[in-house]
C-alpha cells in the first residue's frame, strides 16, 4: 500500500504534462463467497452469484505508459446458501444481498501508448464500506405460519453497537442483528484491459479484474435473527466475497496544463491591451 502510494505521488510530481480522465462506469460481477469453517461448506450449498455495480471512474495519465485509476462505485453483492439435506430436520434457504461502496486504487502499465488501441495490465487494493443489506429466508417452520405457499419472510440488515448479549432481540422485527461488523472491507485488485481513444478527449475502457477478498463480512458471536421462528438456523457471516468484474467506461479528458496555459495567455494579451490604450 505504501509503494502504490509513493509510486501515485511519483507520477504527479514528475510528469511534464498530465491529463485527468473522468467518466461514468458500469458492470458485472461474478461473486464467489469462501466460508472460513468446513462445516458450513459441507452443510450447505454454496455457489457463485452474479450482480451489478455502476458509479464515477477516474484515470490520471502521463506522458509515459504509467498511470493511475480509481473509482466510487456503488456495488451489490449477494449470497445464498440452501441446505443440502435436512438441517436440524428441516429445510433451509437464505438469500441476501449486500450494498457497498467501494473503491479501487490501481496503478496501471499501458502498452502500445502511441496507438489509439491499447492494452494495459493493473493492480492494487480495494476498499469497501458495507451500508447495509436485506435478504429473505424460508423453512419448514416459516412456511407453517405462510399464507400461501413457497412464501417467504423477509429481513433487513441491523447494525447495533451494543453487546449481543445486551440486546433484546424480541424488540425488533425481521432483523438480521449485527454487532460485529466488518464494514470497512479490503481486497486485492489485479486485472487486464482495453482502451480505445475515440478523440483526444474521449475514451473507451473495458477492464476485467479479479478481486481477492481478505475481510470477513461479520464475526458469529455478534450475529443473530431477531424472531424465533428463524431457529435453529444461524446466519454464517464469518465469510469472504471474491469476485470477477467486467466493467465499461465512458470518459472524458482534462488537461490542467493547457488550461492554465490558456489563463495565462489571456491574462498577457490583457495587460497589453490596457497599457496600449494609455
Amino acid at each position: 500500500m505504501k509503494r502504490l502510494l509513493l509510486l501515485v505521488l511519483l507520477l504527479v510530481s514528475f510528469s511534464s504534462q498530465a491529463q485527468f480522465w473522468f467518466g461514468p462506469k458500469i458492470g458485472g460481477q461474478i461473486i464467489v463467497p469462501q466460508y472460513q469453517t468446513e462445516a458450513r461448506r459441507d452443510t450447505f450449498k454454496i455457489s457463485s452469484k452474479v450482480n451489478w455495480h455502476a458509479g464515477i471512474a477516474m484515470d490520471y495519465t502521463t506522458e509515459s505508459r504509467f498511470e493511475v485509476h480509481t473509482e466510487l462505485m456503488y456495488m451489490r453483492v449477494n449470497n445464498r446458501t440452501q441446505a443440502k439435506d435436512l438441517y436440524f430436520d428441516e429445510t433451509t434457504d437464505s438469500k441476501t444481498v449486500n450494498h457497498f461502496l467501494t473503491t479501487p486504487l490501481m496503478a496501471r502499465v499501458v502498452f502500445m501508448k502511441n496507438s489509439r488501441f491499447k492494452v494495459f495490465v493493473e493492480a492494487g487494493p480495494r476498499l469497501s464500506w458495507w451500508l447495509g443489506g436485506k435478504g429473505s429466508f424460508i423453512s419448514d417452520e416459516t412456511e407453517q405460519n405462510a399464507s400461501e405457499p413457497g412464501e417467504r419472510v423477509n429481513f433487513n440488515v441491523m447494525f447495533l453497537k451494543d453487546e449481543l448479549e445486551d440486546i433484546e432481540v424480541s424488540d425488533y422485527e425481521n432483523k438480521l442483528i449485527v454487532t460485529k461488523p466488518n464494514r470497512l472491507q479490503y481486497a486485492l485488485d489485479l486485472g487486464v484491459g482495453w482502451l480505445f481513444d475515440i478523440t483526444p478527449t474521449q475514451r473507451a475502457i473495458v477492464d476485467a479484474k479479479i478481486s481477492w477478498a481478505h475481510s470477513n463480512m461479520a464475526f458469529n458471536d455478534g450475529t443473530t435473527f431477531s424472531e424465533d421462528y428463524f431457529s435453529p438456523y444461524r446466519e454464517d457471516m464469518e465469510y469472504r466475497s471474491h469476485m470477477f468484474i467486467v466493467s465499461v467506461a465512458y470518459m472524458f479528458g482534462y488537461d490542467a496544463a493547457l488550461t492554465t496555459k490558456g489563463k495565462s495567455t489571456s491574462n498577457v494579451g490583457g495587460k497589453k491591451a490596457k497599457k496600449y490604450k494609455r
